[in-house]
């Protein structure tokens, strides 16, 4: 007898959508048929959509050094609540994942903790000490440099605006063949927001530094910089935090004249939203971050210039980012565990097609960085990496139940259609209804198959 058979529900790809049953045994798809075997376990998902597990491809788990601020039991109990089956840990951590030791010591962690499966992403800025090609052989799928330095999350060895050094780097992760995301940022602009801010003659708030550190100029005029760069070293470039119109048209032309191979991404849902609420105090935070043309980046999307999209999950506690001094606040939002319904709200909405999703929240990024198609795919021989999707369902998302350590919710209130019904992670349902019973330990490392 198999182990588990999704019924008379419409599996959607990101090419087309058909109705059949999923059979699942030993945490792998067996077979997408008509028929219904006998099985240990079976789900009817009638007038429901079946969907390959969510991959996160950018979040901030914050384990090790961190934990009082999220940790992978903690933060992947939230990926669960969302749809989320495997999610990318980023380096700014304590050890930064930039020597083998270190990176191992985040597995070790992750494998005893984590609901969901992963790969953390590692530090290439020991280059000069050889750690580059020995962490490609460790695992990691692809690198990440953070581009300033400042308060945390960005006072790390993770961290340099050092662009002869940025370069240097590039050099050696092209050797791998791997890619690297960075942050595109510009210190100038950065180190003159004060200034700007006091010729306005408008107060020092958090909501007004935050309009004037991250501007379409200081990112844009970063990136082209970061594209030569990446150009001149031969390195495959992740374009991160694609959202601004002028940043995007650099990648489209990149894109269309071939002399780059460049991915790139969109983290969206930190603006989607001003404020965010504080479940233990029962009230609303007012940050004030800057809004975004988000049907802009829906658009480039649908073109296919952006090829994914991450949640920047960015778990801090109230006190570390409501600070009396902007300059020294910790910035970032926990997403992980809305992400799924939020993006199924926006296929609602017309944002992009239910296909599109597929592709930009599982396929491409299970494509672009080698894990195709163990993951990110219903086929068979595949990991049963599933979500179940009621599409119609409205309703609104409350605090009631916060899995996130720190307790801060974006979106508490908001009435919403579409919702995650079920996350299964290899053939296990580890989220039913918002209930997560997953277990720690679980989730498992995985390797890319390049």
């Amino acid at each position: 007898m198999y182990e588990f058979l999704i019924k008379n529900g419409t599996i959607v790809t990101s090419s087309k959508r058909f109705k059949a049953n999923l059979v699942t045994n030993q945490g792998v798809i067996i077979a997408v048929t008509n028929k219904k075997p006998k099985t240990k376990r079976v789900i009817d998902a009638k007038d429901k959509l079946i969907f390959p597990g969510i991959i996160d491809i950018h979040c901030h788990l914050r384990d090790p050094g961190f934990e009082h601020k999220e940790d992978f039991e903690t933060g992947t109990r939230a990926a669960a609540a969302g749809g989320v089956t495997f999610v990318f840990p980023q380096p700014n951590l304590d050890p930064v994942p930039n020597t083998v030791e270190n990176f191992k010591k985040e597995v070790e962690i992750g494998a005893r903790k984590s609901l969901v499966d992963f790969n953390p992403i590692a530090s290439p800025l020991l280059y000069e000490e050889g750690w580059v090609p020995k962490l490609a052989k460790e695992g990691t799928a692809w690198f990440k440099i953070f581009q300033k330095v400042a308060a945390y999350p960005y006072s790390s060895p993770a961290s340099t605006t050092n662009t002869a050094h940025i370069y240097e780097a590039f050099k050696e992760i092209a050797k791998t063949g791997l890619r690297c995301s960075i942050h595109p940022f510009d210190k100038n602009f950065f180190e003159e927001a004060p200034r700007i801010i006091e010729k306005k003659g408008i107060p020092m708030t958090l909501s007004n530094y935050l309009k004037n550190i991250s501007t379409e100029k200081e990112m844009t005029s970063a990136a082209y910089q970061l594209y030569y760069l990446a150009k001149k070293a031969r390195m495959k470039w992740y374009a991160l935090h694609c959202i601004f119109p002028d940043y995007i048209e650099l990648v489209r032309k990149i894109k269309a004249s071939g002399e780059l191979d460049v991915i790139a991404t969109a983290e969206t849902l930190w603006s989607m939203s001003d404020k965010v609420y504080d479940v233990k105090q029962e009230e609303y935070i007012h940050v004030g971050w800057p809004p975004l043309n988000l049907n802009a980046v829906w658009r480039e999307i649908n073109d296919g210039t952006i090829d994914c999209l991450g949640t920047d999950h960015a778990p801090h506690n109230r006190e570390e980012m409501m600070t009396d001094d902007p300059l020294n606040s910790h910035l970032g939002f926990p997403f992980l565990e809305w992400w799924g319904h939020i993006m199924l709200n926006e296929v609602n909405k017309g944002s992009f097609t239910l296909e599109k999703f597929v592709a930009i929240t599982s396929e491409n990024a299970s494509k672009i960085f080698g894990f195709y198609p163990q993951k990110g795919t219903l086929q068979i021989g595949s990991d049963a990496d599933i979500i179940i999707v009621d599409l119609e369902r409205e309703w609104t998302i409350t605090s009631e139940r916060v899995y996130t350590k720190c307790q801060l919710n974006p979106f508490h209130n908001w009435k919403i259609k579409g919702k995650v019904t079920h996350t299964i992670l290899r053939g296990q349902i580890i989220m039913e209804e918002g209930e997560v019973m997953g277990k720690p330990g679980y989730g498992k490392f995985i390797r890319p198959t390049y």
